[in-house]
């Protein structure tokens, strides 16, 4: 397939976060950039974003290191999103409303039928890392 133009990303995200499923949840997510492998987004934090002590809820931070990282798989020269077979995640610090956060997701290794992926959750205004994951996927055979 090859790697996709930041166009045709955006293409998917608008056709993942304005579906009616649950991605939905992500609609204020916004590309800043793409490339072979890596992909990097941006959002503020807001009150639909957060838990009751009003911090980034943890299921969300989950879906983002999912979303971000599968999209950055669908760019790579397979083209394919995998199905996920383990993801784990590190709470290291809050991200609060109004906070701006980085999500920066790189593919580390496509095999034959895994693929790994590591995704960094930062604050954008003081580089803090918020949250780090790591996802395998089954590509197929």
């Amino acid at each position: 397939m090859g790697s996709l133009s930041a166009n045709a990303v955006r293409q998917i995200f608008a056709f993942c976060i304005n579906g009616p499923h649950f991605d939905k949840v992500l609609n204020k997510l916004q590309l800043v950039s793409a490339i072979p492998g890596k992909m990097v987004c941006e959002m503020k934090v807001e009150e639909e974003h957060t838990n009751r002590g009003g911090t980034l809820h943890g299921g969300l931070t989950a879906t983002l290191v999912d979303f971000v990282s599968t999209t950055a798989l669908i760019n790579t020269e397979r083209g394919a999103p995998g199905v996920s077979v383990d993801m784990n995640i590190t709470y290291l610090s809050s991200a609060k409303i109004g906070d701006e956060i980085l999500i920066t997701a790189q593919i580390l290794k496509q095999g034959r039928t895994l693929a790994f992926a590591t995704v960094d959750i930062t604050n954008k205004a003081t580089g803090k890392l918020i949250a780090q994951g790591r996802q395998t996927k089954h590509l197929g055979n």
